[in-house]
């Protein structure tokens, strides 16, 4: 059956590559509607509807079938969760990282500061693995997961560019997250790229095979070299923020 998908705008190409990891499917798009043929019911399209963020509405024959509930995030942006950091993530993209995951059962944010991606994976089930070397932000991430009801599988100190030290490899279903090392203005362009290839090497080792690591990348650095080759790159995607900022956002898979 052909399903429409209306598709959020941050990144069109983004969108639709969400709706491909959701569904397991290629589609193909015109404007802002992407386009699948796929053999599930309504019912279980909407079903897996409600796990994304970048969806809008979704039609089959015409009909609307499914539309994005008003609000949905209001209960769990930076404002409204108990241990606030001005830095933190919102809501729809936390979500979005943990969707281009495909992920089935659990996710690590080895860079989880408040815990906004954690959060957003126990809103849907997912079993959660946080750590960061910052021990305050380990205790928001405890306050604000111990808020929404999420009980964590593992929160600990540890250092992300040393993994494999804290976690087994090929022991991890998947990797999401946002490093803050691009925010130190005093970090030459050289010295991130050393940091970012060394915490991806780490992620390599600890990830099971066709495990997807979902990173932000800062735009300043260049893609071309800056990925480890045992890497496989499945997408790379341009989100505006606003006039100084562009996030890239790169899926890579083991």
């Amino acid at each position: 059956m052909i399903y429409k998908f209306k598709l959020s705008g941050e990144s069109l190409d983004l969108s639709k590559f969400e709706v491909e990891t959701l569904f397991k499917t290629k589609c193909t798009r015109k404007g802002n509607i992407g386009i699948c043929n796929l053999s599930i019911s309504p019912a279980k399209v909407r079903n897996i509807a409600e796990k994304s963020a970048m969806i809008k509405k979704i039609y089959s024959k015409d009909n609307k079938i499914w539309e994005v509930t008003s609000g949905r995030f209001n209960l769990r942006v930076p404002t409204a969760r108990p241990a606030f950091h001005p830095t933190g993530m919102k809501p729809k993209m936390a979500r979005m990282l943990v969707s281009l995951t495909g992920t089935k059962k659990e996710v690590l944010d080895p860079f989880c500061g408040i815990g906004a991606t954690l959060i957003e994976a126990g809103v849907l089930g997912l079993s959660v693995l946080g750590s960061d070397y910052d021990d305050k932000m380990l205790e928001k991430t405890r306050t604000n997961l111990k808020h929404y009801k999420i009980k964590p599988k593992q929160i600990i100190n540890a250092d992300a560019t040393k993994l494999s030290e804290f976690y087994r490899k090929n022991s991890i279903e998947a990797i999401i997250c946002d490093p803050p090392y691009g925010q130190s203005s005093t970090t030459s362009d050289k010295n991130l790229r050393n940091l970012f290839r060394s915490f991806m090497n780490e992620a390599h080792k600890v990830l099971k095979k066709k495990g997807r690591l979902v990173i932000i990348i800062p735009s300043k650095l260049k893609i071309p070299g800056l990925i480890p080759k045992e890497f496989k790159r499945l997408g790379k995607f341009d989100w505006y923020v606003h006039g100084g900022l562009t996030r890239q956002i790169v899926v890579l898979e083991k």
